[in-house]
């Protein structure tokens, strides 16, 4: 299997970069009529690769310590420099219409979608424990008020170990500062290891990136797999996230 390097990254940034210099995008009526595509991808796209200066920056400016290999993907790739186009439901003509999307976060431009990923994890979390009676044991004593709890759930979320959005609702975790850390995603009141590293996360989240075969996309999600069961009790020691698993 390929790793999560250099090389890997270079491949998927040339590749892509050509296909969407070289072919006529979809349109949206012949983009809904497929099932493999998750979005259009324009004409001409690019990846907006960071500097070490700029990513130190935005280290300082989050408070962050990105990991050794979310660290090379900003270098190579990051984001691209123009939206995608993904479809979404309009609730007033009851259509489903075009709708454009940054598809990665830019770390540069979008500090309001990467603080609302944060907040909508807290808000999530706080929910649950609020309607759902979930309250772990490593939490310390229960509060009796709403208000109590919603502090508590804040303050032990400031202090576990920090997340990086990368995608959606996964969240890459920030420590310890190597590479291989885990993809997490919250889903159902617990938090899921969504993949066991960053290679198994692009594999999975992106096929048509990497334009993967069944039997690759097979292999690789069992081997994913594979991983996260041999790790299980490794990952369970991870403060606060790892009581959720």
């Amino acid at each position: 299997m390929p790793h999560f390097d250099e090389l890997f990254l270079t491949q998927i940034r040339d590749h892509t970069e050509a296909k969407w210099r070289d072919s006529q995008p979809l349109t949206f009526e012949q983009f809904l009529a497929q099932d493999r595509m998750s979005c259009i991808w324009q004409k001409g796209t690019k990846w907006l690769g960071l500097s070490d200066e700029e990513i130190n920056s935005i280290e300082k400016q989050w408070s962050l310590h990105f990991p050794p290999d979310y660290r090379l993907f900003l270098n190579i790739l990051h984001c691209l420099d123009r939206p995608v186009i993904i479809a979404t439901y309009d609730g007033d003509t009851r259509k489903i219409v075009p709708c454009e999307s940054s598809f990665l976060p830019d770390w540069q431009r979008e500090g309001d979608g990467i603080k609302n990923a944060y907040r909508q994890l807290v808000d999530d979390i706080t929910y649950e424990v609020l309607h759902n009676n979930i309250w772990k044991p490593g939490w310390g004593r229960k509060p009796i008020t709403r208000y109590g709890l919603k502090q508590q759930i804040e303050a032990l979320i400031a202090r576990a170990p920090k997340l990086i959005p990368i995608y959606g609702h996964r969240f890459l975790l920030a420590e310890p500062g190597m590479a291989g850390n885990p993809i997490l995603t919250w889903h159902h009141s617990s938090m899921i290891i969504y993949a066991p590293d960053l290679y198994h996360f692009f594999c999975k989240d992106f096929v048509e990136l990497l334009e993967l075969t069944d039997q690759d996309l097979q292999a690789i999600n069992i081997e994913s797999r594979q991983i996260s069961k041999k790790k299980h009790q490794e990952y369970k020691t991870i403060p606060f996230w790892g009581e959720m698993l």
